[in-house]
């Protein structure tokens, strides 16, 4: 519980008791808690009614499937096999077919219809080689439509939380070291039950998600991996907020991504762009576009960078609305910018965004966390899954060291409300060496700071967390409100404005190392 001044004993017991909650033992919890599902949610809005062709048919129900069915994907996968050959349609309709892996072929478009759906089979088996629902690689040409949906039983796959209860209070002072504990003791950690996403797309080009809903994942959502010209548009994803590790769409390694018109509620990240060597990714990736979409999300809203070894550049993100519903706390961060193992983070446009309760609205951070000098393939998702994670990094530790920047990003035209951090730009100090954050511009900027009064923490100096993983909250209780920046160059402030309705200790904008 949070409270008003953080003594000498408060920072002493956080230093060295002050360990993260991870909750590593236990039976899956399956129970669904009252809040775990967002309240908002705009279905109608999003999805809309859509006859199948006429012609060019492959229904499953021809090939055997049937709801009764413990396992229809030999069905499925029957009726997808034969719409390749024939540029065709496999339709599933008529009601809600349980199903292990379904993988799709070059050239099908998969429509499920409104009133029906695909489901997880619940005991995990069928998912063993792909540890995916819907999956396809090497393929091209497929579309995803007809407004139904994948049902993926994701509070089935995770330990029981550490709290009673999803909370919907705030505690009666802002205490970020208090926020990230509440948050997580909220969390279901992973069961290695677990049996995969829901969708899985590989090496693929010229694929298009037009009117489909996904429902309830237990990991990584719409995986999109080493992927051109893609169209994700009229979609929703629709998560249990408190299943870890549930991102909403994963971009990785991929280019010319068009999302546009989605509605996505989950517990992790909602939209994230990553291009990290231990996930297969081999080259630089550019060309993403994020428009008109409603992203809610325990953590990261929109998040670009992390993990990620190769660069990233050109992404506009564009006339969306960011926000938490019901629970305590809020996003971690509306929009995050990362670049801590060897990246190069470039030409980002943001701009026209609306935020509520996201903590920190914007958090852009340059580090040097060199991260595949220790992970490697095997072990980077060893912990989702129960497997034996493999000593050793994927790359030698010079080849990313200090290789990391990020430049060029121009956000204009935001307005959030129920602050609770400042905006954050940070460079690091490592090592005798300092590398900025260079080339910022912030226009249009408006903050209303939630009207709760903030806990006294005042800290001798903030550490540089150069090693550690990036995320706003890691620098905990900031002495300023508005915003805060240190190791920058080139900053470009106009018409910065941030409301702060208490009486607070701490300082509107602090500039260290800036120049």
């Amino acid at each position: 519980m949070s409270k008003k001044r953080r003594n000498v004993l408060d920072k002493l017991n956080t230093l060295f008791f002050g360990k993260d909650i991870r909750v590593t033992e236990g039976e899956p919890y399956t129970e669904i808690r009252d809040f775990d599902f967002s309240s908002y949610y705009p279905e109608e809005k999003y999805i809309y009614n859509q006859e199948p062709p006429c012609e060019n048919i492959f229904d499953i129900r021809d090939y055997g499937a049937d709801v009764s069915n413990d396992d229809n994907a030999p069905f499925i996968n029957k009726a997808v096999s034969d719409a390749g050959k024939a540029g065709g349609t496999v339709l599933i309709s008529g009601g809600d077919y349980i199903s292990s892996t379904v993988t799709l072929k070059s050239g099908v478009t998969f429509f499920i219809a409104k009133d029906s759906s695909i489901t997880a089979r619940i005991d995990g088996n069928g998912f063993e080689e792909k540890q995916t629902l819907i999956y396809a690689e090497n393929e091209h040409d497929i579309v995803f439509t007809g407004g139904g949906r994948l049902r993926c039983n994701g509070h089935l796959y995770g330990r029981k939380p550490v709290a009673d209860r999803n909370n919907t209070s705030p505690d009666k002072y802002i205490d970020v070291i208090e926020m990230r504990r509440d948050y997580r003791s909220q969390l279901r950690f992973p069961h290695p039950s677990k049996y995969g996403g829901p969708v899985s797309i590989k090496e693929c080009s010229n694929i298009t998600f037009d009117n489909f809903i996904i429902e309830n994942s237990p990991y990584w959502t719409l995986k999109l991996s080493n992927c051109n010209n893609v169209l994700i548009k009229n979609f929703i994803i629709n998560n249990n907020r408190n299943v870890a590790n549930a991102d909403g769409i994963d971009i990785a390694g991929s280019n010319n991504v068009d999302i546009r018109h989605c509605f996505i509620s989950t517990a992790d990240d909602g939209i994230v762009i990553k291009n990290a060597v231990w996930l297969g990714n081999n080259n630089a990736m550019s060309n993403i576009k994020i428009t008109g979409c409603e992203i809610i999300s325990r953590t990261n809203a929109v998040k670009v960078g992390t993990e990620t070894t190769y660069d990233i550049n050109d992404i506009t993100i564009e006339d969306c609305k960011l926000f938490m519903t019901d629970l305590y706390p809020g996003s971690v961060s509306g929009i995050s910018l990362e670049a801590c193992d060897g990246t190069a983070l470039s030409n980002i446009r943001i701009r026209n965004i609306t935020m509520e309760r996201c903590t920190c609205p914007v958090f852009i951070r340059l580090a040097n966390r060199n991260r595949a000098s220790i992970v490697n393939t095997q072990s980077a998702n060893a912990i989702e899954f129960g497997v034996e994670a493999h000593k050793g990094g994927e790359h030698s530790k010079k080849l990313f060291d200090g290789k990391s920047s990020v430049s060029d990003i121009i956000i204009t035209d935001v307005k959030a409300i129920g602050v609770e951090l400042p905006v954050i730009i940070a460079g690091y100090k490592q090592r005798g060496r300092i590398k900025r954050v260079e080339n910022v511009t912030l226009k249009n900027i408006r903050l209303e700071y939630a009207d709760i009064p903030e806990t006294v923490d005042r800290r001798a100096f903030i550490p540089e967390y150069a090693k550690e993983y990036p995320e706003g909250w890691r620098f905990r209780n900031l002495p300023a409100y508005a915003l805060w920046i240190r190791h920058a160059a080139n900053i470009s402030i106009e018409n910065f404005i941030c409301l702060h309705p208490q009486k607070t200790w701490k300082k509107e904008i602090i500039k260290e190392d800036v120049i």
